[in-house]
């Protein structure tokens, strides 16, 4: 017997890029356009005539050509509502319209004649197999050519046909007549009535093809099922397939023997999509007790091919199956079994935990401890999953105390509490305190505290991850409330730059409220280095918490940053000179005054009300050729501002924005007296102006100033 051409290395044609697919498709345009002009010509000459020889030379090397793996090449008719249409399976990874794969043209010309050409076959389903020779492909296309066999509708024709095929060594081939398509009276897709059909012919005509011992039909059998399931993609046809195998048993193989090889055969992708639609649809077809006896041994089949496999993702699924009853403990894989157990653990934990602590601090033998404290840890995760914090609060605080307290067991204590804290638990913790909300951060905030230093990678990768501002700075706070450990892992972090803008502003934020000396020095050496900063909103943050903890002793570094490049770092150097009352900045100050009352600017207004803002801080203090501070700013209002009902009128030169005169009622705010009070009253009296309330807020705190006559000026923080 003539044998195949080899066999290429198989490949997964799943992952064809477009060029790739595009070949192919043309490639198979091709091929099926040569095979229907074979087919319509043959048939006018005997297969030896030249004519003959020539619409079949080559086909077959192109028929070759076109697999890349094991395959098959299935023509389908299939009745829709617009009229018949040719699908083709095989060789691409999807199924194929002939009118889409064909061009135009070439389509509308031939794809109704081999509709025509199958429809007097009475053919529904046609395959070519990979394995066919040459010798095997060429008798094909002269039997399917035959005059004699142009019209097969009749039972008589039909069984000629077969008979033909068999006696010219055609075997690699597979057919479905229109009368043998199954399940025409069950609610099924018609692709699944496709699929049981051609399993069952070809599954019952092996024993007449081939002479096999046991292993040899067992292969064989394997094969057919891999031939026919390979096609399907869809996990519900699957599914309708499995439910209805009952319909393809044979003498030789059973249904439940069916079903086994269709699973066997199955992707993993596939298997896990399948397993879930059993889960999904199969309590339909639970009426009857035969009915019921299939679902669970689907179930079960399908489990215990999931576990051989170790197919990822399986857990899920066959957790499901076990809450449902579907299979039994023992099927699960060994992680879902132990998850379920600290299930059962955690519940036992919570009705009884009064006990279980009673219990855990009596206890006095080691080995004991070690047990229970473990259990304990294991139980965690779980808990974490229900949200349990107060418990594992409980958990963690008892072995804390007895970390403390209990001498003989202290060492014990402290190697579970390290246990804890480079397990899976505190990951467990970070995970929810990204993405809960504001109580269940407050509530998992005391159990990283007494996690202690070993909370503190996790709370640094919770600045670096987190986008939530709140979450930033809760982190931060913990942080800081560990202490010591905590803050100088976060100044080397810090000292790296290598946390992303926000996260480091948070933290500084957060840094500047500690109130320990013992990091105000390594804290300052940190800030210094981030005064030069690319990016000047780090810099603005970094002088405002060196100003906070430093104060008058950075004068100089605040003085030098007036010429920063950018707005906001100026503004801010000026409200620190200005807090500190510098006497160097003071004359700076008056100086930017004059200079931008000279030569204004839109851009430099808002600096502008910043200075005016500061000089309240400065008292009752006389400004060299002005005067005191408040006659210097009521002078300035009354040279730059215009009230009253005819204002345009007095239009003044380089008038006062809106900003700077709020800006000034904050400085008379602070230390303005009765000479004030008129002209803080028309502000006052102004609708809509952003001073407006500022003046008022003036008013009060000077009025509050009379009923406290020592207090020379009122500072806000």
């Amino acid at each position: 017997m003539e044998t195949s051409v080899h066999q290429p290395e198989t490949l997964d044609h799943t992952t064809l890029v477009d060029d790739e697919r595009k070949q192919i498709q043309e490639k198979l345009a091709q091929f099926i356009l040569s095979l229907i002009q074979a087919f319509l010509r043959t048939g006018y000459y005997t297969p030896d005539h030249p004519e003959s020889k020539k619409a079949k030379a080559g086909l077959y090397e192109d028929f070759r050509t076109l697999f890349i793996q094991k395959d098959e090449l299935t023509f389908l008719v299939r009745d829709d509502p617009g009229g018949k249409n040719i699908l083709i399976e095989g060789v691409l990874p999807e199924t194929q319209y002939l009118n889409r794969l064909m061009l135009r043209g070439m389509a509308e010309m031939y794809i109704p004649k081999f509709a025509n050409f199958l429809e007097r076959k009475d053919l529904i389903s046609l395959t070519l197999k990979d394995e066919m020779t040459r010798t095997e492909f060429t008798h094909f296309v002269d039997v399917m050519s035959e005059p004699t066999f142009v019209d097969t509708r009749e039972t008589r024709d039909k069984q000629r046909f077969s008979q033909t095929l068999k006696e010219r060594g055609i075997f690699h081939i597979s057919y479905i007549f229109n009368e043998e398509l199954l399940a025409a009276k069950r609610n099924i897709p018609w692709r699944a009535q496709i699929a049981l059909s051609r399993l069952k012919k070809d599954l019952s005509i092996i024993p007449l093809y081939l002479d096999l011992d046991a292993d040899g039909l067992k292969k064989i059998r394997r094969e057919i099922v891999q031939d026919v399931m390979r096609p399907i993609k869809n996990a519900d046809t699957v599914f309708y397939v499995l439910i209805n195998t009952d319909l393809s048993q044979t003498k030789e193989l059973k249904e439940s023997e069916i079903d086994a090889e269709i699973i066997e055969s199955l992707p993993d992708e596939l298997l896990l999509k399948t397993a879930q639609t059993l889960l999904k649809e199969v309590h339909e077809y639970g009426e009857t007790e035969a009915a019921e006896r299939k679902r669970l041994g689907l179930v079960k089949r399908v489990a215990a091919v999931l576990n051989h496999r170790e197919t990822e993702g399986r857990e899920d699924i066959l957790e499901a199956y076990f809450r449902r009853k579907l299979i039994p403990f023992e099927q699960l894989p060994a992680v879902t079994r132990q998850k379920i157990k600290l299930e059962h653990l955690a519940n036992k934990f919570l009705r009884y935990s009064r006990q279980f602590f009673d219990q855990f601090d009596k206890m006095q033998d080691k080995e004991r401890y070690l047990r229970l404290a473990r259990s304990f840890t294991k139980i965690i995760p779980e808990l974490i999953r229900r949200d349990r914090y107060e418990e594992i609060l409980k958990i963690v605080t008892h072995i804390d105390r007895h970390f403390n307290e209990k001498k003989h067991l202290s060492i014990y204590a402290g190697q579970i509490l390290e246990e804890i804290g480079r397990g899976r638990i505190p990951q467990a913790l970070t995970d929810k305190f990204l993405v809960e909300k504001k109580e269940t951060r407050l509530a998992i905030a005391p159990i990283f505290l007494k996690l202690h230093v070993g909370a503190v990678p996790y709370l640094l990768s919770i600045l670096k991850e987190s986008n939530d501002q709140w979450v930033r700075k809760n982190a931060c706070e913990i942080l800081v409330e560990i202490g010591s450990p905590a803050i100088n892992f976060i100044l080397n972090e810090l000292n790296k730059k290598e946390i992303g803008p926000e996260s480091t502003i948070d933290i500084l934020r957060v840094l500047g409220e500690i109130k320990s000396d013992e990091w105000i020095q390594p804290l300052a050496n940190t800030l210094r280095a981030y005064l030069n900063h690319e990016n000047p909103r780090l810099r603005e943050e970094a002088l405002w918490v060196y100003y906070k903890i430093k104060g008058g002793e950075g004068e100089k570094l605040y003085f030098d940053l007036l010429s920063d490049t950018d707005l906001g770092v100026q503004k801010k150097a000026i409200q620190c000179l200005g807090r500190i009352k510098s006497a160097v900045a003071l004359e700076r100050f008056i100086d930017m005054l004059e200079e931008l009352e000279e030569f204004p600017s839109i851009k430099n207004d808002p600096l502008e009300a910043r200075v005016f803002g500061v000089l309240g801080y400065y008292g009752h203090i006389e400004v060299p050729e002005k005067g005191n501070m408040e006659d210097f700013l009521l002078d300035t209002l009354d040279r730059r501002l215009s009230l009253g009902t005819f204002s345009f009128l007095k239009k003044k030169k380089n008038p006062l924005s809106e900003e700077s005169v709020a800006a000034i009622c904050d400085a008379l705010g602070r230390i303005g007296t009765d000479k004030s009070q008129a002209v803080l009253e028309k502000l006052a009296k102004q609708q809509e102006a952003l001073w407006t309330k500022r003046a008022s807020d003036a008013l009060a705190n000077i009025e509050q100033r009379k009923q406290a006559p020592n207090d020379v000026s009122l500072e806000t923080p």
